[in-house]
């Protein structure tokens, strides 16, 4: 007498089907824009699927999947920031042919007049994604950055505006690995006025220094850092310069400090 044999049944929620169907319709859209994903684009995982469409140039759909498969963006602002690279430092054959990819993706009011160039419109994209998602502990904005100063590409101000904003400490630290030491001075420099009260909105600082207020942060070990690498490499006239110019500040700054600590004691019921 032959033996029952145990079937097992998988039972999907509608919100599976919805994530598959939506993977389908996605890996469609990938192989009408890139007929070259067809051979791998049918099996692949929800991953993969991001890779290609991150490739091809379909950021758009790349952070639909992310979202719906509960993905981190990191692949998307990688791919996307290398893509802004290439044309930065590519020919005309690469700015004509990155329109292709770039009218894939819903940036709205895309510019295509002669004074808007495709790498313009790519930097553009990249903007609007840093705005549109934000990342804990500004870990997009931290990929971003890295990425641009390993290839030596010069960060737009948009961005270093950006992370003023949301962590100046940690820019201050990636110029350090980075040995961008001059731009990390004028950073610190900027970042002191704004503890004292001069542009202080664009750091994020609510409250600047006051007799009221004096207790601040500032990231003081990434200041030592910077201060000991301007003095070993001291053979330099432009390093002797900016040692003493930091210096100088961060002894100005310390005896604010006192003063305003000081007041605040004097101001205390």
């Amino acid at each position: 007498m032959a033996v029952p044999t145990t079937r097992q049944i998988e039972i999907l929620e509608l919100e599976d089907l919805e994530r598959e169907c939506l993977l389908a319709r996605i890996r469609l859209t990938l192989v009408e824009h890139d007929v070259s994903a067809a051979a791998v684009a049918g099996n692949s995982t929800p991953e993969e699927t991001v890779s290609l469409l991150v490739r091809a140039g379909l950021f758009d759909s790349a952070i639909t999947l992310c979202q719906t498969f509960k993905l981190p963006l990191t692949p998307i602002f990688e791919g996307l920031t290398f893509k802004c690279i290439k044309l930065q430092l590519g020919g005309e054959a690469a700015q004509a042919k990155a329109w292709d990819w770039l009218a894939a993706n819903q940036l709205s009011a895309l510019v295509t007049t002669k004074e808007s160039s495709a790498t313009d419109e790519a930097w553009r994209l990249l903007s609007s994604y840093l705005e549109r998602y934000p990342s804990q502990n500004s870990l997009y904005h931290r990929c971003v950055i890295n990425k641009l100063l390993a290839h030596g590409i010069p960060l737009p101000n948009w961005l270093i505006n950006s992370y003023k904003e949301v962590d100046a400490a940690e820019l201050l630290r990636l110029y350090l690995n980075y040995d961008l030491l001059e731009e990390a001075v004028d950073l610190v420099l900027e970042y002191v006025d704004a503890v004292l009260g001069k542009g202080h909105k664009y750091f994020g600082i609510e409250v600047p220094l006051s007799p009221t207020s004096p207790t601040m942060w500032l990231p003081y070990t990434a200041i030592d850092q910077l201060l000991q690498a301007l003095r070993e490499s001291s053979a330099s006239e432009n390093s002797i310069v900016l040692y003493e110019k930091l210096n100088d500040r961060m002894e100005d700054y310390q005896q604010k400090v006192s003063v305003a600590t000081m007041e605040h004691l004097h101001c205390r019921p």
